[in-house]
Order: C-alpha cells, then structure tokens, then sequence
C-alpha cells in the first residue's frame, strides 16, 4: 500500500515538474532576450554599413547625382558596422556594387584602344616668286670679261672657287701648300649627278644661274662692278656650287627649259635656288623657264606655289663703252644642217647664227666649245 502511494505520488511530482518547466519555456519566449544566458555571450550577425547612395538599409542602390571627381582619402580601415538590435535579423550582405562617382562633365566615354596622335601644327604655305617678260632684242652680246671672276674678296688667298670647294667638302681638305690658298683634295659629292669625288681638278664651280644666262635676263645692263659681285656671290650657299665638270659642260648656259641635273631627286632644290637666286638680283625668265621650273617643284615633298609676276621687256640701253650691235642676215637656216665655224667668214655672222639657233642656252652646232656665249671665237671679228 505504502509503495502504490509513493508510485502515485511521484507521478504528481513529475507532472508538476513537466507543468512548471514548460510554463517557464513559454515566459522565456515573450521576453526580450538577455544580453548573456547560461550558454554564455549571444552572439549576432552585424548589419553591413549602408551602401553609399542608399536611400534605405536592404533597399536597392541608387546612385549618386553626378559630381565633381575628389582625391581618394588616404587608405583606412573601414569603420565598425553598426550592431543589429536585438530580435532582429540581421540582412544579408548586399551584393550590388557601388557605382563609381561620375565627372560633372557628362556620362564617362569608353576607353579608347587606339592612340590618338597629337594634331601637328600646320605649317604656312612656302610661296615663291619669279618675274617672266619677254627677251629684250639688240642687247649688247655677252663678254665673259666683264664678269670679273674668281677674286678674293676677303684678302685670304683663298678665291671664291677655293672658298666653294672647301665649304663643300664633306672631309677635311688639304692644301698644296702651308699657306693653304688652294685645295689639294677633299671629298666632294657632286649634286647635278650623286657622284664623289677626291680631285677638285674633276670638279666645276658653278653658277647656278650661268653668267650667259644672267646676262640676258637683264644683267646686261649692269655696271661691271655689279657684274663682278653677282660672278663672285657667296652670300647665298647655292649661288655657287662645286659640280662634275663633265655634267656642267652640258649645261653650258642652258636654262631649267633646255637642261635639268641627271639626279632627278636634285630638281626641287634646283629649281629653289634658281628661282631665289633670279629674285635676289632682279633677274627675269621667260615662259618656258617658267614653266620649267613649276614642274621641277612638283618634285617635291612638299611644293611650294609659285607666283609668276609678267612685265614688260625693258629697252636696252648703252652699257659703258659696249652698245648694241645689229644682227647681220642669217647665212643658213639656224634649224637645219649641222654647221660649223669654218662655214662662216666672220665672227658676227656666226655669232648671229648661235644666237639664232639657241645659243647660249641650247648650242646645238656646237659652236661655243667654252660654253661662255661667245661662239666661233677664233673668227675674224671675234671679242
């Protein structure tokens, strides 16, 4: 009986217990939870900082208006997140990126994969110019001795050829003696043809513009001094140029029309300096010098215009002691056969007939065999 009692007994007991723990379980649900309990320290899941732009925690990402780039502040470690209140769950980390501050200039451009080169400076137009009028009849005839040549202006002993080959050497030159007056040998590259040489005896120092040729294009009314200082221009590097004799004999007097430099990469500077050298000394062409020239600019990299001013033809007039002398009858036909001095008596009718024929700028009897204008010079008559 006593232990059917104590049996009944615990039952209640255990009832009790159940009753009391499970209405302690259902008071701990209400309350707030307590910073700590028997399991030790709660531990929750810290938000995330808001997202820059955000308007809301755990809304979407808006980006900021657009605004001026700033300097990135120094490098630091990222603030605490703040704590997620307690009986909150804690959103998960978000995962839109945070749009980069765009410049106040506009929306950014792509990048660009191709380099794009600096724009170059556009360079003025390089004109030149040139006077053409017409060939004065009766000027008085060429005389090679009135353009004095040669002369050492400076007192060196250097000539003005001597001057040239040793501007123009691309080596050191030596001389045929201690007092170093002329040249020896060198290394000249002659620009008519883009041949070297080492013995000035195979070299010419050339007019650009040919004394004959100056002389008809209005040089004949200069004074001898003038005469003297246009033979003799060293002012302008190219008025004078050391060149392959064999090359300048077949050039003779000729014009840019009637002969251009073998080297046909040497016409744009030929034709430069034909045409500055005419203008420096107020030299005339004629049309088809023009012309000539205008199509040896073409050769270059960049042509330059060239403006051609037309004048009238100047009335020739006494030149000291030398006047004009009236051209005889012509006794061939300038275009036909070949002639030579002996199939003329005198000097002025062959003189006449070279002139007439082209001479001195195209000799095609080969009668000035000097190429100085003059032709048959052993003639009776002859200057």
């Amino acid at each position: 009986m006593l232990t059917r009692a104590m049996a009944v007994l615990g039952a209640f007991l255990l009832i009790a217990l159940l009753a009391c723990d499970a209405s302690t379980q259902s008071r701990d649900a209400d309350a707030p939870l307590s910073p700590a309990g028997p399991a030790g320290p709660a531990t929750t899941r810290p938000a995330p900082a808001p997202a820059a732009g955000a308007t809301a925690r755990g809304s979407a990402a808006t980006p900021a208006p657009p605004a001026a780039p700033s300097p990135a502040p120094p490098s630091a470690s990222p603030p605490d997140p703040a704590p997620t209140p307690a009986g909150e769950r804690a959103p998960p980390p978000s995962t839109t990126a945070t749009p980069a501050p765009t410049p106040a200039v506009g929306p950014a451009s792509p990048p660009s994969t191709t380099a794009t080169p600096a724009p170059r400076p556009s360079s003025p137009e390089r004109r030149l110019a040139i006077t053409v009028a017409p060939v004065v009849p009766g000027i008085p005839r060429y005389d090679r001795d009135e353009w004095s040549h040669w002369r050492d202006d400076d007192g060196d002993c250097q000539d003005a050829r001597q001057e040239v080959l040793i501007a123009e050497s691309l080596s050191s030159v030596r001389y045929e003696s201690g007092r170093g007056c002329r040249v020896e040998s060198g290394l000249w590259r002659g620009p008519y043809t883009g041949l070297q040489f080492t013995d000035p005896g195979q070299l010419d120092v050339d007019h650009m513009v040919p004394l004959a040729n100056a002389h008809r294009s209005g040089g004949w009314a200069w004074d001898t001094g003038q005469k003297s200082a246009y033979a003799n221009d060293l002012s302008y590097d190219n008025h004078l140029i050391a060149v392959e004799r064999s090359a300048n004999r077949r050039k003779s007097a000729s014009g840019p029309e009637e002969w251009k430099p073998p080297r046909r990469s040497y016409w744009c500077q030929y034709a430069i300096d034909w045409i500055a050298i005419k203008e420096r000394w107020e030299l005339a062409a004629t049309e088809r010098e023009a012309a000539a020239l205008q199509s040896m600019l073409a050769e270059c990299a960049e042509p330059p215009t060239l403006v051609v001013r037309r004048a009238e033809a100047a009335a020739p007039a006494p030149t000291g002691d030398r006047t004009a002398i009236p051209a005889p009858d012509l006794l061939f036909d300038p275009s036909g056969p070949d002639r030579d001095c002996g199939d003329f008596p005198t000097w002025a009718e062959a003189q006449a007939f070279y002139e007439a024929a082209g001479g001195p700028d195209r000799d095609r009897h080969r009668l000035d065999g000097d190429g100085d204008g003059v032709a048959c010079e052993s003639l009776p008559g002859a200057p």
